[in-house]
């Protein structure tokens, strides 16, 4: 009877555990998009509204692509709505951690 006691304690707590590390909250707003796409890089800048902060653990969706014809050239820059799903406070401070573990190895390394 002991064993099955600590068998559905521990199974909760591990249930509670992963619901709270998968935790989202989700804000939406719009957004400026600036895309650089040139022959030797491509890079994507968001340039997110007053209020929406990305931190560790964060997801930034941008939920429309732009309207061009044909190959572009340099940057160009447009609107998108965006979502932005904040991690829960576990998730965010267990990914800060382990960055800095593997922060800490790439400095370390010879």
């Amino acid at each position: 009877m002991r064993v099955l006691l600590s068998g559905i304690i521990l199974g909760a707590a591990s249930a509670a555990l992963w619901r709270w590390y998968n935790h989202q909250t989700t804000q939406e707003g719009e957004a400026t998009v600036h895309l650089q796409s040139e022959h030797e890089h491509f890079h994507l800048h968001v340039d997110l509204p007053t209020g929406m902060e990305v931190q560790p653990g964060d997801t930034v969706i941008i939920e429309s692509l732009p309207q061009i014809e044909g190959d572009t050239h340099g940057e160009i820059a447009y609107i998108s709505k965006v979502r932005l799903q904040k991690a829960s406070w576990l998730r965010r401070n267990l990914i800060k951690q382990s960055s800095l573990v593997e922060i800490g190895e790439l400095v370390e390394h010879p």
